[in-house]
């Protein structure tokens, strides 16, 4: 019989092998394609080529890393990608701070305000950091609670948190201004009631209540073996973070990483059966940003060298390779995203890998 695609599903496949034993995962081999900023509707800006791309849930774009005035998105009738005017971009580079829960936090790069959009379409001013120094590097926000974090690289302005709306221009509010009470942060995500983030320095872990973004406290402290912290987020109600420890043996840097799932607290690590041995900029390591959810499988999907990978707990994985997919040394993919009834998208340096789903 001819092939269709929808044959390819748990209990199809299930059925196919027999109904005994395990369901065998369902991990297609896929096509893929490099597309550059130009599939995505932009016209080049000087030389830069760098694209990124982000789901929130409900939304999906394609970020041009130039001070160019517009946006694409993933338009949903037409099934195209298609660049809509917005002027905040005009007045710099756009950075995303927080994709997820249905919202788009961004940044202007080298400016204060933080730029907030649902649909990816229209982008609200939604409030500004008094006396802010240098660059936000991560931020988070709960939809259920109304509120967000962003926070900035200077030792005396950690955290600015709002309650208002992402729609109006307000002030945030600056905590930690004393430079000990609140940590910096390197990565956010909101999870389950939750602010948790990466510490600056990557040696440990903090949470605050959504409800109370201005008191925060230490859950996995520095410990005696030197571990280190990425890539903290929180998908589908399961929270991953990267953890890996390294040995210098006459300048010789050998890393050794995991992928693990937190509890729901943030208190404790349980690793996965994802690891890595080697250099820190390679794509086999199972990074959390390649994680997506897929509804129609009831699975996690990870993406990483060669390889796609499925899960149902987020725990153990299973992995199929992937020709084609795979870039040069120290090209690491970088942000992945699933569409439904289009594709998969991998960000990589000056493209992204998409491959037909």
């Amino acid at each position: 019989m001819s092939y269709d695609r929808n044959f390819n599903n748990t209990l199809a496949i299930w059925t196919a092998f027999g109904g005994r034993g395990s369901i065998v995962l369902p991990i297609p081999t896929l096509s893929w394609t490099k597309k550059y900023y130009n599939n995505f509707g932009y016209t080049q800006y000087g030389s830069e080529r760098q694209i990124n791309v982000y789901d929130n849930g409900n939304a999906q774009i394609a970020v041009y890393y130039a001070k160019t005035p517009y946006m694409s998105y993933w338009n949903k009738t037409t099934k195209q990608w298609t660049v809509v005017s917005v002027p905040w971009w005009s007045h710099g580079q756009p950075e995303i701070l927080y994709a997820a829960d249905g919202v788009f936090i961004a940044k202007i790069v080298g400016l204060a305000n933080v730029i907030a959009s649902f649909d990816g379409i229209t982008w609200h001013n939604a409030g500004y950091c008094p006396g802010a120094q240098n660059a936000m590097t991560c931020g988070a926000y709960d939809m259920d609670r109304g509120s967000g974090v962003v926070s900035w690289w200077y030792y005396k302005s950690p955290v600015y948190y709002s309650f208002d709306s992402l729609t109006e221009r307000t002030a945030w509010t600056l905590v930690g201004s004393d430079g000990t009470s609140v940590p910096i942060f390197k990565y956010l995500t909101r999870h389950k009631g939750y602010f948790v983030g990466v510490v600056g320095g990557d040696k440990s872990i903090a949470r605050a209540s959504t409800s109370s973004p201005g008191s925060w406290g230490t859950t996995i402290p520095e410990d005696v073996n030197d571990t280190r912290y990425m890539f903290i987020r929180s998908i589908n109600g399961v929270l991953f973070v990267m953890k890996f420890n390294y040995t210098n043996v006459g300048g010789d840097y050998t890393y050794y990483v995991k992928l693990c799932v937190m509890s729901d607290d943030a208190t404790q690590i349980t690793e996965t059966n994802l690891s890595w041995v080697g250099d820190l900029a390679n794509n086999n390591i199972p990074n959390p940003r390649n994680i997506m959810w897929m509804p129609d499988w009831g699975k996690f999907a990870l993406l990483k060298e060669s390889s796609l990978c499925v899960s149902s707990d987020g725990v153990t994985w299973e992995c199929l390779h992937q020709p084609g997919f795979t870039t040069s040394q120290y090209d690491t993919f970088d942000g992945a995203m699933y569409i439904p009834g289009d594709g998969f998208y991998a960000k990589a340096s000056g493209y992204v890998y998409y491959a037909p789903y």
